[in-house]
């Protein structure tokens, strides 16, 4: 293993792409392993005996799994420049705000893409998809409240966080894949305009990234 970091990554996971934003944002350089869905490689069950991504694996340390975690170190390791506000209260929104993200945008989306592209689980109703990602704009009227508390493009107001990178996986993805699900700029302008202000951002290339592919 070489003295980099090593995150191993699927390119279409929306959590394996928050990871290498926050390694964009950081800059820091990293080696980048990628994963197939259907082929996990068993090293990769070593490192997190339930076979998802991302995993980062740093020398000398037990591996990392989950993307939360993972970001969490990386703050540690890297204070700068900080993803999370130093006001504990601030901190403490911006964490609420990037589970919000998680469990109600990235998992409803990207498992729907998933259950398309990979087929369905043999108990799952025929219209899964529709369903998951009906639940995706539910999302948008609560996070248009919570942009509008602070002045300023991020959930944060100024600062650029956590809670903001948890969106770019969709943010980058749903125009792509489901544009029926993208905010209405009408009714949802500040939703409509963080997701652009995302798209903008310079570590949004990460969520194209792939790496080095690892066999089965």
């Amino acid at each position: 293993m070489s003295d980099l970091p090593r995150l191993w990554s699927f390119a279409a996971s929306p959590f394996a792409g928050k990871a290498r934003v926050a390694f964009a944002e950081k800059g820091i350089e990293y080696e980048l392993l990628e994963v197939h869905p259907a082929k996990r490689p068993p090293r990769l069950k070593e490192l997190n005996p339930l076979g998802r991504v991302p995993v980062l694996e740093v020398e000398g340390a037990l591996p990392m799994r989950e993307s939360s975690v993972i970001c969490d170190y990386l703050e540690e390791t890297c204070p700068e420049p900080a993803l999370w506000p130093a006001d504990p209260a601030a901190r403490a929104w911006a964490r609420a705000w990037a589970k919000y993200v998680d469990d109600g945008i990235a998992v409803n989306f990207f498992l729907g893409m998933r259950k398309l592209a990979f087929g369905r689980d043999a108990d799952d109703p025929e219209d899964i998809t529709e369903r998951l990602h009906v639940i995706v704009p539910r999302q948008y009227p609560r996070l248009e409240d919570a942009l509008g508390v602070h002045d300023g493009p991020w959930l944060c107001g100024e600062q650029f966080t956590y809670a903001d990178v948890a969106g770019m996986a969709a943010a980058v993805r749903i125009p792509q894949w489901a544009p029926q699900l993208a905010p209405d700029p009408a009714e949802r302008p500040r939703v409509a305009a963080w997701m652009d202000a995302l798209r903008a951002r310079p570590s949004a290339a990460a969520i194209e990234a792939k790496g080095t592919p690892v066999e089965a």
